[in-house]
């Protein structure tokens, strides 16, 4: 069966850890947001697909920030899984499970991860060719002491998730430490309001943070 996630993907964004989690609101926003993380040493976004100025968001960043790689979030739609890999996307996500939004991704080779709540969601998943699973919402679920024992009793097939969903900078470290986790993803990094006052330095001392915190607390488990 072929997976949803191809090995590289996977290993692509364990190498660059952090995930920011983005929601742009004025296409013109997306390359000084990008340019801003990237600097802080985020080269990996999760573009919400849920504004009309997502698709030219996703062209400019492709066009203008090659550093960049792009994850687009929240595809739930028919069509639309070819549309973002067309327009540059390296992988998605979704909020929930839907095998035929992962049917429409796998036919179109586009590396995706569905989200699951549940262990139920989970099964159905694998089953499917998932081995890399968003974990959403995160933290309202029950955060750390809920993943650890609905993920347990699956250890041994080697599943990696990407958690998102209320995870801050002050429980980065937490997340970090799980080696089931080999990146995350965070909204707190560039918010709608930084974004909109084009706070860009800020976006950048919150990504540099944010690579700092992951990097050491991965070095400690080592």
């Amino acid at each position: 069966m072929k997976k949803s996630m191809r090995e590289e993907i996977q290993a692509e964004l364990a190498k660059r850890a952090v995930v920011a989690v983005l929601v742009i609101d004025d296409a013109r926003d997306a390359v000084p947001v990008a340019q801003a993380l990237v600097k802080g040493g985020v080269t990996a976004i999760e573009l919400a697909l849920r504004t009309e100025a997502a698709p030219l968001a996703i062209k400019a960043i492709h066009d203008n920030v090659p550093a960049m790689m792009i994850g687009i979030g929240t595809v739930i739609k028919s069509g639309q899984a070819k549309m973002v890999k067309d327009l540059g996307a390296a992988f998605a996500v979704s909020p929930g499970f839907n095998p035929r939004i992962l049917q429409e991704a796998i036919a179109c080779d586009l590396p995706f991860a569905p989200g699951i709540s549940t262990a139920s969601e989970l099964e159905l998943a694998y089953e499917q060719g998932c081995d890399f699973l968003k974990l959403f919402p995160a933290v309202p679920l029950g955060g750390i002491p809920y993943f650890k024992a609905m993920t347990g009793p699956y250890n041994y097939l080697g599943i990696n998730f990407f958690p998102l969903g209320g995870v801050t900078e002050d429980t980065l470290s937490e997340w970090a430490s799980l080696k089931n986790i080999p990146t995350i993803g965070g909204s707190w990094i560039a918010t709608a309001s930084l974004i909109k006052e084009k706070n860009y330095a800020e976006i950048t001392r919150r990504a540099e943070k944010a690579i700092k915190i992951w990097n050491e607390t991965k070095r400690g488990l080592k």
